[in-house]
C-alpha cells in the first residue's frame, strides 16, 4: 500500500544474533541481502496513510513467518529505524524497521521465487556484502547498536 506520499509503505525485520550476525536474505531479482518483510497491506491497518508501530509490528511478524516459515523463534519484535528510499525499480518506498533477538528454530525460504538463499552475516562487516539500499542508510546506526 502507500501513503499520503505515494510512497510504498513496508516493514522488515531485523534478526540478531548472540554471534552478532543479522540473518538476510539473497534476493535474486536484486543481486542483494536484505530484511525479511514486505508490503503492508490496507487491511491490516485502521488508517493506512498513518499505520500505528504495532500495526506495523504485526505485519512485520507475518512478512517473518511467511518468508522463514513458522519453526523460528524469536525475541518480541521492537521498533528499531523507519527510512524512506528508492528500490531497484525506481519506486518511493518508506519501511519501518523492527529488531528481535533470534531465539532458535530452523529457517527456511518459503519464497524461492524471489530468494536464492538466506544467511547469517556479521554486522560489523555488512559493507563488505551486496546490501539493499535501505540498509545502507542505517548501517551506521545498526553498526553502533550491536556494539552493545
Amino acid at each position: 500500500m502507500k501513503d499520503s506520499e505515494g510512497r510504498l509503505i513496508l516493514v522488515s525485520c531485523l534478526v540478531v544474533n548472540d554471534k552478532k550476525e543479522v540473518l538476510l536474505m539473497f534476493r535474486k531479482d536484486h543481486k542483494h541481502y536484505g530484511t525479511p518483510g514486505g508490503k503492508v497491506h490496507p487491511e491490516e491497518c485502521k488508517d493506512i496513510k498513518n499505520p500505528t508501530n504495532e500495526e506495523l509490528m504485526t505485519v512485520a511478524e507475518r512478512e517473518l513467518r511467511e518468508e522463514l516459515g513458522e519453526d523460528i523463534k524469536i525475541e518480541k519484535l521492537k521498533f528499531f529505524v523507519k527510512v524512506d528510499f528508492e528500490i531497484p525499480d525506481g519506486r518511493l518506498a518508506t519501511t519501518s524497521k523492527f529488531i528481535t533477538k533470534y531465539v532458535s528454530g530452523k529457517p527456511i525460504i518459503r519464497e524461492p521465487e524471489l530468494f536464492e538463499r538466506f544467511d547469517w552475516l556479521p554486522i560489523e562487516n555488512l559493507e563488505k556484502y551486496p546490501i539493499a539500499p535501505d540498509m545502507k542508510l542505517f548501517l551506521k546506526r545498526f553498526k553502533e547498536y550491536a556494539k552493545d
